[in-house]
C-alpha cells in the first residue's frame, strides 16, 4: 500500500514534469519554425496546463478504465477555482484584474460548466456528448482567436495568451540559438515520460482503491485531480508575484474550459465515461458553486483574502461529503 502511494506520487510528479519539459521544447521548436507568438501562447497556456489531465485520462481509457475522466475533470476544475485561487490569495493577498472578464470569459465558463453538469446528470458522458464537447472546443478557440474588444484588445483565451506572448518576439533569435538536436530529444523523452507516468499513475490508483475498497472516482477527485492541477498553481503564484492578476484568473478559466471541452471530449469519444451516481450531485454542486463565485469576483474585478479563505472552506466541505460516500 505504502509503495503504491509512493508510486502514485512519483507518477504525478512525472506527469507534471513531463508536461513542463514538453512545453519548453515545443516553444523552442515553434519559434524556430516561425510560428506566431500567439499560437505558441495557445499551446503553452491553454493546452499546456491541461496536458497532465489529458495524459492521465487517455492512459485510463487505454487501460480500459472508464471511471477516471469525469472525476478528474470535475476535481481539477473545482480545485482550479477553490484551491488554486484560494491558496493564491492566502499566499500573496488580494487578486486584482483589469480585464472585463464578466463580458465574455466568465459567462463562457459558466455556460460550458452548465452544459457539462447537464451531461453528468445521468452519470455518464457518451460518445455523442463527447463530439459535442469537441465541437464546442473548436468553436471556443476559433471565436477567441477572432474576437477583439473595441480598443483592439483580444478577449477570452486571447487576453491570456497576449499577456504571456508579449515578450516572445524579442526572444526569437535567442530561442533559435537554443534549438539544438537535444531539444528534439527532450521533446520525445517528455512524451515518453508523460505516457509512462500516466500509466503508472492510473495503475497505482487502481491498486490503492482496491486495497482501500473505495471508489476509484473518490481517489481520482482528490489525489489525481489536485496533483494534475499543480501547473495551474505554479503559473498563478508566479503571475501574482509579478502583479498579473489577469493572468492568474485567465489561467484558471482557460484551463477549466480546456478540461471540460478537450479532455471530456477526447476521452468520451474514445469510450463512454461513467461516474458513481452518488457522487454526481456533489460534483455538480461544486462545479456550479465555483463558477458562480468566480462570476461574483469577476463583477468586482478582485478576489479578496477573505473570499479565498471561503473558497478553501467550501472545497473542504465538498471534499468531505464526497469522501463520506
Amino acid at each position: 500500500m505504502i509503495i503504491q502511494i509512493i508510486i502514485l506520487l512519483g507518477a504525478i510528479i512525472g506527469v507534471v514534469k513531463g508536461a513542463d519539459w514538453f512545453l519548453g521544447a515545443a516553444e523552442k521548436i515553434g519559434v524556430t519554425l516561425r510560428l506566431p507568438p500567439f499560437i505558441l501562447g495557445v499551446l503553452l497556456v491553454g493546452f499546456g496546463t491541461s496536458l497532465p489531465e489529458l495524459a492521465t485520462s487517455i492512459a485510463a481509457v487505454a487501460d480500459n478504465v472508464d471511471t477516471v475522466t469525469i472525476s478528474n475533470i470535475a476535481g481539477s476544475n473545482i480545485a482550479n477555482i477553490f484551491v488554486i485561487l484560494g491558496l493564491s490569495t492566502i499566499a500573496l493577498g488580494t487578486i486584482k484584474f483589469d480585464k472585463d472578464l464578466i463580458d465574455l470569459d466568465i459567462p463562457l465558463l459558466v455556460g460550458i460548466t452548465a452544459l457539462f453538469c447537464i451531461m453528468l446528470v445521468d452519470g455518464d458522458l457518451t460518445r455523442s456528448e463527447g463530439i459535442t464537447l469537441l465541437l464546442g472546443f473548436v468553436g471556443y478557440v476559433v471565436y477567441s482567436l477572432g474576437y477583439k474588444e473595441e480598443k483592439g484588445h483580444h478577449k477570452g483565451l486571447v487576453s491570456l495568451i497576449a499577456s504571456i506572448s508579449k515578450g516572445s518576439e524579442t526572444k526569437v533569435e535567442h530561442n533559435k540559438k537554443l534549438t539544438t538536436p537535444a531539444t528534439y530529444v527532450v521533446l520525445i523523452a517528455s512524451v515518453a515520460l508523460l505516457g509512462l507516468s500516466s500509466k503508472l499513475a492510473v495503475d497505482s490508483l487502481l491498486e490503492i482503491v482496491t486495497e482501500l475498497e473505495i471508489a476509484v472516482e473518490v481517489l481520482t477527485f482528490f489525489a489525481l485531480a489536485i496533483g494534475t492541477s499543480l501547473p495551474e498553481l505554479t503559473v498563478s503564484l508566479k503571475a501574482l508575484k509579478q502583479g498579473k492578476g489577469d493572468l492568474v484568473v485567465g489561467n484558471v478559466i482557460g484551463s477549466s474550459m480546456f478540461n471540460i471541452l478537450l479532455i471530456g471530449g477526447v476521452a468520451s469519444v474514445m469510450k463512454t465515461q461513467y461516474v458513481d451516481p452518488l457522487l454526481v450531485g456533489w460534483m455538480i454542486v461544486g462545479l456550479a458553486l465555483s463558477a458562480l463565485l468566480l462570476m461574483a469576483g469577476g463583477i468586482s474585478k478582485r478576489i479578496h483574502l477573505w473570499e479565498g479563505m471561503i473558497y478553501i472552506l467550501i472545497y473542504l466541505t465538498i471534499a468531505s461529503k464526497i469522501a463520506d460516500i
